[in-house]
């Protein structure tokens, strides 16, 4: 229902010739409904779906049907005495049935057949769920970038206003004998400066739109626009420290199930087997001296048992390899969380320090905007000389430009931690 409303949205744009103002939540979902790689892993789900119904269809009977007409051109003659002779017929005989196969005991073999692909199937919702996160967190990251890029476009667009108003009172300076040649140049240099800095910013965005709209599957050159929320910095639950949650975790761990299935599996191989069959035939057509020697149908059930008896140890041997299987899955699920332990604790560290980077940042444009009003003011009454002055202002303009970008690597930084946390 989402995505419809979203495409209607998108098509009331179009038509209107509106940009797309879009929300982070439904960035992410257009992304992960377009996703080719999401696509994939759908299609590995329905395979999974596919086996699993195979593998329980192994428990009902097989039922089959089988027929054959046999044509002869000549007749067989046998003497079966002295004075006796006999002449077979076999043209013209048909026969045809039906065979119904039950297995009663494989060892084990279905169940376990069963469970393989139980487990197989929960693997592949995994991975669908692991290949989403994937996309999500590369699409927030590109939905942040676009805002980062956006802000710094304010920046740039308030510097450069800020330095043609310095250009204006200058000039009038000049004008009035108050300021020099060379001080105007100065801020004309200045201006050049900030006009290069906002093509600069300019092209960010519409570099960042389109790997947003990349990974959305849209046209690169679609118009598209996101909602600003980047006033909106929440606190973050870092108590989160679990690498169970984590997808690979439980992928890893299916896998460890999935190899006891296989052990039980080769184990069931070396087993007593016990099947059931039952049929119906009817043959018709054989004659022996012109008299028609079979016309008739039969019923038959039969109980097969296969027992392995000595296999030169083949048997043990193929069970201690799956054994051996099993324990390096459960080696490899051990070495790959200390490695997501490292991860969880690089991603707090990295969210620890994008928090204090904002407080530090922030703290740093406030500063930097008083100095620039005082400078202005120190400036108009000439206490401060110019090259001072425009010092001032850069260094406004540098530290509002930390402090988004500061608060872009926050989000990030979020983003990042909740993954390696395995946290929804």
């Amino acid at each position: 229902m989402k995505k419809i409303i979203i495409a209607c949205i998108f098509s009331f744009c179009s038509l209107w010739g509106y940009s797309q103002q879009l929300t982070l939540e439904e960035c992410c979902d257009i992304a992960a409904a377009n996703n080719k790689q999401g696509k994939l892993a759908d299609f590995s789900i329905q395979k999974a779906q596919l086996q699993l119904k195979n593998m329980n269809s192994n428990f009902l009977p097989k039922l089959s049907a089988a027929g054959g007409y046999l044509y002869a051109d000549k007749d067989f003659g046998a003497e079966l005495m002295p004075t006796v002779a006999a002449e077979l017929n076999l043209n013209n005989t048909y026969t045809g049935g039906v065979q119904i196969e039950q297995p009663l005991y494989l060892g084990g073999k279905l169940f376990a057949a069963r469970k393989m692909a139980q487990t197989g199937l929960s693997i592949a919702g995994l991975n669908k769920e692991k290949t989403e996160s994937d996309i999500r967190f590369e699409t927030e990251k590109a939905y942040w970038n676009v805002v980062k890029a956006k802000e710094l476009q304010k920046v740039s667009q308030q510097f450069l206003q800020t330095v043609d108003e310095l250009y204006r009172t200058v000039e009038n300076y000049y004008n009035t004998g108050m300021a020099s040649q060379n001080e105007l140049l100065k801020v004309k240099v200045k201006i050049n400066e900030a006009k290069l800095s906002l093509k600069r910013s300019e092209n960010s965005v519409r570099l960042a739109k389109m790997s947003l709209c990349h990974l959305m599957g849209m046209p690169i050159s679609k118009d598209i626009d996101v909602i600003n929320n980047l006033s909106d910095i929440e606190a973050v639950d870092t108590n989160i420290h679990s690498v169970e949650n984590r997808l690979e975790y439980k992928i890893l761990s299916e896998n460890i199930q999935l190899k006891n299935q296989e052990i039980k599996a080769v184990r069931s191989d070396f087993l007593p087997r016990v099947g059931l069959v039952a049929g119906y035939n009817y043959m018709n057509g054989v004659k022996l001296n012109g008299t028609k020697l079979i016309s008739d149908d039969v019923f038959a059930v039969m109980v097969s048992v296969k027992v392995p008896l000595f296999h030169w140890g083949e048997g043990m041997r193929k069970v201690k390899s799956a054994k051996i299987e099993k324990q390096m899955a459960m080696v490899q699920r051990d070495e790959f969380t200390e490695k997501m332990q490292l991860e969880v604790s690089q991603a707090l560290n990295m969210l620890d320090e994008s928090e204090l980077e904002i407080k530090l940042t922030e703290s740093a444009f406030n500063e930097a905007s008083e100095s620039l009003r005082e400078s202005r003011k120190n400036y108009e009454t000439g206490m401060e000389t110019l090259v001072n002055y425009m010092d001032t202002q850069s260094i406004w303009q540098k530290s509002w430009a930390e402090f988004v970008s500061a608060k872009i690597n926050y989000q990030i930084a979020k983003a990042n931690y909740f993954k390696t946390t395995g946290y929804k």
